[in-house]
């Protein structure tokens, strides 16, 4: 809840010194965004041991930005701000030999174990990011523009969660198979606190100061640190974005 009330005040504060700036600077164009993430923090190509995806569903990633446009000719520009959001879903997969730290509530044996686990799981990612994109802009007329570049998020909140549906843990080849009936876990803590990608993407101007617009961007690093992760996979965000602009 207060995070919820900061941003709000500094959206509230941005909002307002966008809206002093304009009225010195012509030449900048000043927008106000909104917006949702659709997409996943997911393998780039599935590992062997992920034997089959059984639901997906998104979660509620709303983005709220601000940012301002410099146009240097007709045709080009550029295009920096910030904005807050959330990347995030809810998966259920079956999987075999894969490796992962779990807290066992019930089955054969009880405690948190570690070890190669084939059944069934269900995580759910949420991650709140601070992000500062900055873009290339190509103005192919009056209403389209083009937009690329890079992006640079900080982890205000992070969380990876999951529970053990059905299935089983070996610790090592050598020790007995652990059947398992209820488990759960929390790689919250193993999740980077940073994130950087590629933004592409493109505005349409539907009526006068009013626009829609479509992003996609990719991460370049693997949102669970190599150094410290519990579970062995190399996972990145890749959202597409649908909102609206108001320029100011």
């Amino acid at each position: 809840m207060k995070r919820n009330v900061i941003i709000s005040v500094v959206f509230m504060i941005s909002s307002l010194v966008v809206m002093n700036a304009q009225t010195s600077d012509k030449k900048l164009e000043y927008n106000l965004s909104l917006g949702f993430n659709i997409g996943g923090t997911t393998p780039i190509g599935l590992p062997a041991e992920i034997r089959g995806i059984n639901s997906y569903q998104p979660t509620l990633n709303l983005t709220v930005g601000a940012s301002v446009i410099k146009m240097f000719s007709p045709k080009w520009g550029i295009d920096a701000g910030l904005r807050f959001e959330n990347k995030g879903m809810k998966t259920g997969v079956d999987v075999k030999n894969w490796q992962m730290t779990v807290n066992i509530q019930s089955g054969d044996d009880t405690g948190t174990k570690t070890g190669y686990f084939t059944g069934s799981i269900k995580n759910k990612t949420s991650i709140s990011y601070l992000t500062l994109p900055i873009k290339a802009v190509y103005r192919l007329n009056d209403k389209w523009d083009l937009k690329g570049g890079f992006y640079f998020s900080y982890a205000m909140e992070r969380s990876f969660t999951g529970n053990v549906v059905e299935g089983q843990i070996r610790e090592t080849p050598l020790h007995p198979v652990i059947g398992i009936t209820k488990a759960d876990y929390d790689y919250s803590d193993d999740l980077r606190k940073f994130d950087t990608g590629i933004e592409l993407g493109a505005n349409w101007k539907v009526y006068k100061s009013l626009a829609v617009h479509a992003n996609l961007t990719w991460g370049f690093l693997t949102a669970l640190d190599p150094n410290k992760r519990r579970v062995d996979m190399d996972n990145y965000n890749v959202y597409f974005n649908i909102g609206v602009n108001y320029t100011l």
